[in-house]
């Protein structure tokens, strides 16, 4: 949300020190329906009757305490507490910077309405341009708002405030909000792992050099393993991090074409190189492995014994087994997902339905295991997704929360049928135990 830095905004965060506009400890909103009904949602309560919420607002290193009011006799209104006054990232300060809260330059302290007045008129002529007000709302955290200011055409000393630093979605928003129509929202998606600055500097790199293998044997651990998790899920829309003040935006540009003709062979080089105790089925089918272990994993099969025992599980041997079992279970399903139908081979995980970590014995058990895509993968491991004894799919729209971009993807599943394999369809024994495994 962006809030015009007009004489209605200064009059409300300056504080209330009495005169003509300075009573106010709230910020007024939109009183249309389907900006009430929204924030009822990313609220999580009804608007209708739902009085007043209490909020915190935050920055980085300081919060306070607050409240979204739906009722009023105009319309909604973002409060605060009346003796803590408006929350710093909203208020003047005489040294602004980006190491503090405060963006916008002038004095907070003034107790006259007119020399209040005043240092609103003046904020241009200190090299402040045009301030505006964002609040920023973040998917699983209901009763949060982020706030920041940013300057729209200030002096060169207030480059770190720059409105420029906000994506283009966000200015957007910006140049559709004037001292008359002060205060413009919007939604925004994302989805995928967003990138780190490393990670981005990286991804230049890739699509800059020919020899990836030594890109990645530069790299640390922490830095491989950031890498690994972007380039499986990369990520897509608007992303926000709370850690940061002026430059918390990520707004990811698609992956460079020479990037994504190598994904498959990089997300590999990457597996290589890190460990996969931790790591699930989509992980486990990446790493090295040793040719014969995968043979005698794939005889294992062939003579229906399925145990691994955890003794003799190491970081190549539980990669040779995941491979063995995933020819198995993808073949079995004509390598397509059986929910989604998506066919690609480099988006396709053969997903144990109880878990590798719960059972030694059933392990390479292919009625233990689904051909699905990525998506449906995660959220059958995270339980948003079960499957039913008649292979029923049900897609849990509590677990899933408020995260609309999740739910659209997702709850076109609900209700479908996984498709039945060739053979070794799986077992109702089986799935009843990941139920149970997702109640806990």
């Amino acid at each position: 949300m962006v809030v015009y830095y007009g004489p209605a905004a200064h009059q409300a965060t300056y504080g209330r020190i009495g005169g003509l506009g300075y009573t106010k400890d709230y910020i007024q909103l939109s009183r249309k329906q389907d900006f009430i009904d929204a924030a009822a949602r990313m609220l999580a309560v009804s608007a209708s009757g739902s009085g007043s919420v209490p909020l915190e607002y935050r920055w980085p290193q300081g919060s306070s305490r607050g409240a979204f009011v739906f009722e009023s006799a105009d319309r909604p209104h973002l409060k605060w507490e009346t003796r803590d006054g408006a929350p710093r990232p909203w208020r003047m300060s005489e040294t602004p910077g980006d190491a503090v809260p405060e963006t916008i330059p002038g004095n907070p302290n003034l107790r006259d309405a007119n020399d209040a007045q005043r240092e609103f008129q003046s904020i241009a002529d200190r090299g402040g341009g045009q301030p505006y007000l964002i609040a920023v709302k973040i998917v699983g955290e209901p009763r949060v708002l982020h706030l920041r200011a940013y300057l729209d055409g200030a002096s060169d000393a207030f480059t770190w405030a720059s409105i420029e630093l906000v994506p283009p979605q966000v200015r957007d928003l910006v140049k559709r909000t004037t001292q008359r129509r002060a205060t413009n929202w919007s939604q925004f998606e994302s989805a995928g792992v967003a990138p780190s600055a490393q990670v981005q500097e990286v991804v230049a790199r890739l699509s800059a050099q020919t020899d990836h293998v030594a890109v990645i044997e530069s790299l640390n651990a922490d830095v491989r393993q950031s890498l690994l998790d972007y380039l499986r899920y990369p990520g897509a829309g608007l992303f926000f991090d709370p850690a940061k003040n002026h430059d918390a935006w990520i707004a990811p540009t698609p992956l460079p074409m020479v990037v994504l003709a190598s994904i498959e062979d990089l997300i590999y080089l990457l597996a290589q190189r890190l460990p996969t105790s931790s790591q699930g089925d989509a992980a486990a089918d990446e790493p090295a492995v040793y040719s014969v272990q995968v043979d005698g994993f794939r005889e294992q099969i062939e003579q229906e014994d399925y145990s691994v025992a955890d003794a003799k599980v190491t970081t190549n041997s539980r990669g040779s087994a995941q491979q063995a079992f995933a020819e198995a279970v993808k073949a079995n399903y004509d390598y397509a997902c059986a929910i989604t139908g998506v066919k690609t081979r480099a988006f396709l995980v053969a997903s144990h339905i109880v878990p590798w970590s719960v059972d030694q014995s059933i392990r390479l058990d292919p009625s233990n295991g689904v051909c699905l895509s990525l998506m449906a993968d995660r959220a059958f491991e995270k339980g948003y997704l079960t499957i039913d004894d008649d292979l029923t799919v049900r897609i849990d729209k509590k677990r899933i929360g408020e995260d609309l971009a999740l739910l659209r993807l997702l709850l076109p599943l609900d209700g479908s049928t996984v498709r039945t394999p060739k053979r070794q369809a799986p077992r109702v024994e089986y799935l009843r135990r990941r139920r149970a495994l997702v109640v806990e």
